[in-house]
């Protein structure tokens, strides 16, 4: 008997955890038309659709290629963005690469990228840009990204912008938000983890800008440490000044003018829930998959009602030490690049190994012969490195080695990247004409 109730508890606990990881996925959105929530079950392929506080309505099945949710992670959260007038839903996966197309009158979903799951920028900051879905930070494989990448329709993957400078601190929660009107990029009072034994977690409070039309972060000073950084908070970013929620306070900060108000509230609580949606003047709180909206804030009541409360930042010693670094940073610069100047003149070129096969390898073709991706792969020999990978070791090599031989012939595209004319998919590598006579003097 004793073993007949051990062997019910057993199969009692395994048919508990197995409905434990049943986990119902979702991609989220908000309807533009009707402001209430839209979401897909990744498990049943359902669309589903909020009906205020009458719960969800299922619509039924979309179409799509089941295949296309293979390689997400179990739990995730998503970002979303309207193109078309709301006519195509594009939908990202935090610290992921996939990005997804919904089109709302023909109930289809297609996956549009062509990379795999990462796992480097969970918790980053997503925005459109011209046209264009940018991902700036974020948090992953126990370490911090400065990264600022954005989707490259015509390859369908992530490409990677180059600043002129990097930004000295993490780019992960605190205040992160993008200014279309003046083409910027806000980050401060990052939130950062070292990952040590006895793991600490601190908020900093250095703020800087981020030029797109420069291509260049900027310091701006240190946050006003009477802010409540290292408190529970909830940041929203309206496209012209951030709001920071903290029990029934609200700031509003403006970057650009350098001040911030406050808004105080003795009789109500601010209810910020699992989501969160701005709609011009109207900010609303949803709670989790409770259907219909928990709160509704009006922007321009809380910033007609709300005292100047002091400065959003002040420069100061820090900034002076920011600069100072700065300047040895590109006397640093100057002094490579001198000393490249002189291995020109002397006539030298550097390779490394790696570099050095891969324009042997180059040299070795016909006129009318090329590398494809395949090939500069099993010179880097990265056949067992995942996709993504792959793309970053030819992208970081192919980088370098162009450089070496823009100082050496003055061309700056030697190692030349096309695109087929009988398929313009394919992306081929060839030797550029212009130095390959010079070239192959040298690898004599």
């Amino acid at each position: 008997m004793h073993n007949i109730l051990k062997f019910l508890f057993i199969v009692f606990l395994m048919l508990s955890a197995e409905d434990t990881l049943a986990i119902d996925r979702y991609l989220t959105w908000v309807d533009p038309q009707t402001q209430l929530r839209v979401k897909i079950n990744m498990e049943t392929y359902e669309l589903l659709t909020e009906k205020d506080s009458n719960g969800w309505l299922n619509e039924g099945k979309i179409k799509l290629d089941t295949a296309i949710f293979n390689t997400i992670p179990s739990r995730f959260k998503n970002d979303y963005f309207l193109f078309d007038n709301g006519k195509r839903i594009r939908l990202t996966i935090d610290g992921a690469g996939h990005v997804f197309d919904y089109f709302p009158l023909k109930k289809e979903l297609i996956r549009v990228d062509r990379t795999y799951h990462s796992g480097y920028n969970f918790f980053s900051n997503k925005f459109v840009r011209n046209g264009i879905i940018y991902s700036i930070g974020g948090v992953g494989f126990w370490s911090h990204s400065t990264a600022i990448t954005y989707f490259d329709e015509k390859i369908r993957e992530w490409e990677i912008l180059r600043p002129k400078n990097l930004i000295p601190i993490p780019i992960v929660h605190g205040y992160q938000g993008y200014d279309n009107k003046l083409d910027v990029y806000y980050s401060g009072g990052s939130a950062t983890t070292d990952y040590l034994e006895d793991q600490k977690f601190t908020i900093r409070d250095e703020f800087f800008l981020f030029d797109f039309k420069k291509n260049k972060w900027n310091f701006l000073g240190k946050l006003n440490p009477d802010l409540p950084l290292n408190m529970p908070q909830k940041v929203i970013w309206t496209g012209n000044f951030f709001l920071h929620f903290y029990n029934n306070h609200i700031y509003i900060l403006d970057p650009k003018s350098n001040k911030v108000y406050l808004y105080k509230n003795n009789k109500q609580s601010f209810l910020l829930g699992s989501a969160t949606h701005l709609n011009k003047d109207t900010l609303t709180n949803f709670w989790a998959d409770n259907a219909g909206a928990i709160q509704k804030i009006s922007i321009a009541e809380i910033k007609s009602k709300s005292v100047y409360w002091g400065e959003f930042y002040s420069s100061g010693i820090s900034t002076f030490w920011y600069y100072l670094d700065l300047s040895i940073i590109l006397a640093v610069g100057l002094l490579v690049k001198w000393q490249h100047s002189r291995s020109r003149k002397n006539n030298e070129l550097i390779l490394s190994v790696k570099e050095r096969k891969l324009v042997q390898k180059l040299l070795d073709l016909n006129e009318d012969e090329y590398l494809t991706t395949h090939d500069i792969n099993d010179v880097f020999e990265t056949k067992d490195k995942s996709q993504e990978n792959q793309r970053r070791i030819r992208f970081n090599i192919i980088n370098e080695l162009n450089d070496k031989l823009n100082q050496k012939f003055g061309h700056e595209n030697g190692i030349d990247r096309k695109t087929l004319p009988s398929d313009k998919r394919l992306i081929v590598y060839v030797i550029n004409s212009n130095i390959k006579s010079e070239l192959k003097k040298l690898f004599k």
